[in-house]
């Protein structure tokens, strides 16, 4: 009797043993392992849906264990945390034009920002119509307890350019804004200035390596990131891994890894939120998932971004990616980021026969 007891006991105690096992959270190790295998699947297949669910549902369903908080470090600047936090940013173009003249760097920098991301969604000085609201509303479930915090994120998004819709927003006056913003030694408009003249080369490339940065692009962004701005870490990233086929044929890390710009864009935009760009429940991707996609309750943008864009391979290989930008920028391994001298390309001159005569450029202008 005592052993068909004791016989019983232990295959209920395999059985809640064995269920503990496939039920526990997983480790940090088993998600780094899943992300090397590509197999695991995104938090919106595991639930077997592929529509939004609320943070609370996803955390119960999810694999994928929301990561600890990382150390941030502050803005140095008063005007960016400003800038970082404002509903309105009309006010920081008007700061500029009181006085064009006598502007600084971060001045000119923060009013082309502004500019580039109101350029044609300015609203006027109502902000947006009242038919645009019920526009909006009339997309929204009757009775969903979420409307009104995707009311709130709609209003926030679109109150944002109020004012700008009788200020002519043109590119020309934000490249040049940018432009004396790099000459007066911002570093995020260094980026942005690079990725202008990479653009430009870019139309004019014919085959791969006329589209790889030059060595002279590739020093302006070295020296821009160097200065750990949130600005220009979110810029160079943007540039590095969509932007530019400088990395198409690069190995970059520590240990030499192939480049895959799915894993290492959301990293960049992480990395730019641990040098202290916004990156909480107000902060523009956050809340345009709230009011588009209903994607509401994320009180920054790393838990969205997991439980919302990223399968938890490519989240998994992001945070890695995330450390492995701050680690590079600390310690100037431009390499482990592709970007290190002599990684770009030289424009060489056309070699001139001898004897052969060179015309003279045409003068422009009067």
């Amino acid at each position: 009797m005592n052993k068909t007891l004791l016989a019983i006991l232990a295959v209920l105690g395999a059985v809640v043993g064995t269920s503990w096992y496939l039920l526990r959270p997983p480790s940090e190790a088993d998600v780094m392992a899943a992300a090397r295998s590509g197999n695991a699947k995104s938090a919106a297949a595991a639930t077997g849906t592929s529509s939004v669910l609320p943070l609370e549902n996803l955390q119960k369903a999810t694999p994928v264990r929301i990561a600890a908080a990382r150390p941030v470090v502050p803005l140095k600047s008063l005007l960016a945390q400003e800038f970082e936090k404002a509903r309105l940013l009309k006010p920081f173009y008007d700061r500029y034009a009181a006085n064009p003249e006598g502007a600084d760097g971060e001045t000119r920098f923060f009013a082309a920002l502004a500019m580039e991301r109101c350029i044609g969604r300015g609203k006027g000085t109502t902000g947006p119509s009242e038919a645009d609201k019920a526009r909006f509303q009339n997309r929204l479930k009757e009775n969903d307890p979420g409307n009104a915090q995707r009311v709130e994120a709609f209003n926030r998004i679109t109150e944002s350019c109020e004012g700008f819709g009788n200020v002519n927003i043109s590119a020309a006056e934000i490249a040049k804004l940018y432009r004396e913003a790099a000459a007066q030694g911002n570093p995020a408009a260094k980026i942005a200035v690079a990725s202008d003249q990479y653009r430009e080369q870019a139309r004019n490339a014919r085959g791969i390596e006329e589209r790889r940065m030059s060595e002279d692009q590739l020093s302006m962004v070295r020296d821009a990131l160097a200065s750990g701005d949130p600005f220009a870490i979110e810029r160079a990233g943007q540039l590095l891994s969509w932007g530019t086929s400088q990395l198409a044929d690069r190995r970059v890390g520590p240990n030499g890894d192939p480049f895959t710009p799915r894993e290492w864009a959301p990293a960049w935009q992480l990395a730019a939120c641990d040098r202290g760009a916004n990156c909480g429940t107000d902060s523009y991707r956050v809340l345009n998932g709230c009011a588009y996609n209903g994607a509401c309750g994320y009180d920054n943008l790393e838990t969205y971004m997991q439980f919302n864009e990223l399968p938890p391979n490519v989240y998994a290989a992001a945070m890695q990616n995330r450390a492995v930008i701050l680690d590079a920028i600390a310690q100037g391994r431009w390499d482990w980021l592709g970007i290190a001298p002599g990684m770009g390309r030289t424009v060489a001159p056309t070699p001139v026969a001898a004897g052969t005569k060179v015309p003279t450029p045409a003068k422009r202008g009067g």
